[in-house]
Parts: C-alpha cells; sequence; structure tokens
C-alpha cells in the first residue's frame, strides 16, 4: 500500500495527544527488528500535545542524544522530547530514514490526559533493556506473561500508555505488543469509540 506523502510542517498545527510516529531504522537492530516483524517500522512512539500547541514525542529508545522536557535529563529508555528535534536528530544522525504518522480519533478527556501524565511521571526513571532481554520479554508476552515496567522497549511502552489511557485492553500484556501492531494493517482493537487513520509518510 502507497502511503500519502506530507510535510511536518503541514501538519505539526493537527497533531494530537495520542497520534503515533512510526520510524524506519537504517542501523542494524533496527533492521533486524524490521525483518523479525516484516514490517518497514522499527519504532513507534507516542506524540504528546501541551497546553501551549508544542508536539511531544513520548517513546522509548536507545538514544540519549536529546534532553527529556518534562525531567531535563538526558536518558535511554522512556522519555518525553520535542518530535520535531526526534525527527531532525535522527536524520541528521543516519538512524531513521523514513518517517510515518497515524492519527488517533477519538475524544481526548480530561480522566485521559491525567491518566497520561500520571503513567509518565511513575515509569519515567525505566531504561531500556538489553537486545537479549527486550526479545525474550517480547516471547514471554506472546504466551501471555507480563514483564516488570523497570524496563520498556518502544511497542511496549506505546501499549502500556494507552492502556493506562484506557485506549487498550489489559488482556493482551504490554510486552506482547510489537511496532507492526500499531501500523496498518495491525489488528488491534481500540476501547472507548477510539480509532486510526491511516499512516502518512512525514517529510522533516
Amino acid at each position: 500500500m502507497e502511503l500519502n506523502k506530507v510535510a511536518y510542517s503541514q501538519i505539526a498545527d493537527q497533531l494530537e495527544t495520542g497520534d503515533l510516529l512510526f520510524c524506519h531504522g537504517i542501523v542494524a537492530g533496527s533492521r533486524l527488528v524490521e525483518k523479525l516483524e516484516d514490517c518497514q517500522w522499527s519504532h513507534v512512539g507516542m506524540v504528546v500535545r501541551t497546553a501551549d500547541g508544542q508536539n511531544l514525542l513520548w517513546e522509548s529508545t536507545t538514544a540519549d542524544q536529546l534532553q527529556d522536557v518534562r525531567f531535563h535529563v538526558e536518558k535511554t529508555g522512556p522519555q518525553l522530547v520535542r518530535l520535531i528535534d526526534r525527527i531532525a536528530t535522527d536524520v541528521s544522525n543516519n538512524t531513521d530514514t523514513l518517517f510515518a504518522i497515524r492519527k488517533l480519533n477519538v475524544k481526548r478527556s480530561p480522566e485521559m490526559i491525567d491518566a497520561l501524565n500520571a503513567f509518565i511521571g511513575e515509569v519515567h526513571d525505566a531504561v531500556f533493556p538489553s537486545e537479549a532481554k527486550m526479545y525474550f520479554e517480547v516471547l514471554e508476552g506472546k504466551v501471555g506473561i507480563k514483564t516488570s515496567y523497570a524496563d520498556f522497549f518502544c511497542s511496549k511502552l506505546v501499549a502500556a500508555t494507552y492502556i493506562r489511557m484506557g485506549l487498550l485492553s489489559e488482556e493482551r500484556v504490554p510486552n506482547d505488543y510489537e511496532p507492526k501492531d500499531f501500523a496498518s494493517p495491525g489488528h488491534i482493537r481500540l476501547q472507548n469509540g477510539a480509532s486510526w487513520g491511516e499512516e502518512m509518510l512525514v517529510t522533516p
């Protein structure tokens, strides 16, 4: 399926909390994830739109070049960074070469946003797991074993965040999710009347 393409500047003002960012990576670890998934996306993060109109990205990554805007630290694992900075940094470092946005259609209630903010505070100190541990956690997820929130890989964090916001059921454990599950034609059933649009390729 060929995706529509749009410049980031054209959609920046339309982004909302809960929208998704996908990244296609070209480093060895990213290529392995994409090969195992049979998917072009090796990374997924979630947009957080602030009250003053900033687009942030809530993600878990091995990258630590950007300062977290809420806790003012540079770390791996869960972090809240400026969305445009993540895209620009990945392009300049030649780690990701393709990006896409997937819009979330849902009424964003104050309770949903409060749950998100609380969850960010609870898990921010977590780390990104080693590559071996990440793959083992995914395997555990496939048989319904929920792993600790002491560490998060990217799709585990997005899934756990969606669960806390009431957008995903707790029946499936967060570490069972992979980036491809959040992309078309994934088969995730959202809750509370939520749905996704199709991915749009985004150019910096």
